[in-house]
């Protein structure tokens, strides 16, 4: 009952956080390829995404984190490869948002001030990236 407990708050958790990432690398592309300095309704929308992600997002990728790890420890997973793959790209991932959260709460400060150009493509990455995950859980090849 706890495993199954731990699985659906992992799950809920996963596509909050996901849904999120996802969320902020729209708002990036859109930000992206707009003049600066932003008018006043974007600022707007950037502070709700910024304290969208404080709320929920990063507590989201949290709670992930830890309900990830623990089915790991009650699958007996430890040492297996595609674990050790599978938590590589999740820290990847965790490093995307990361990024993007920052540029987000930079964008505030000062707003002359672009994202990363290569944020363009932070969607396709997090796509990328999760597709790969649910393989390697879905088949948990070598």
């Amino acid at each position: 009952m706890i495993y199954l407990l731990l699985k659906a708050l992992y799950i809920v958790a996963v596509m909050t956080w996901i849904g999120g990432v996802l969320m902020q690398a729209f708002l990036l592309r859109t930000v992206v390829r707009q003049r600066l300095p932003l008018l006043p309704d974007e600022r707007s929308v950037i502070g709700a995404a910024v304290r969208w992600d404080r709320r929920l997002i990063a507590p989201a990728m949290l709670l992930a984190w830890a309900c990830g790890l623990g089915l790991a420890s009650q699958g007996h997973w430890s040492m297996m490869p595609w674990l050790n793959l599978k938590l590589a790209l999740v820290l990847a991932l965790s490093a995307v948002h990361d990024i993007q959260s920052g540029s987000l709460r930079r964008m505030l400060d000062n707003p002359a001030r672009p994202p990363a150009a290569w944020l363009r493509h932070a969607s396709a990455v997090v796509l990328c990236g999760v597709s790969a995950i649910v393989f390697l859980v879905v088949l948990k090849p070598g």
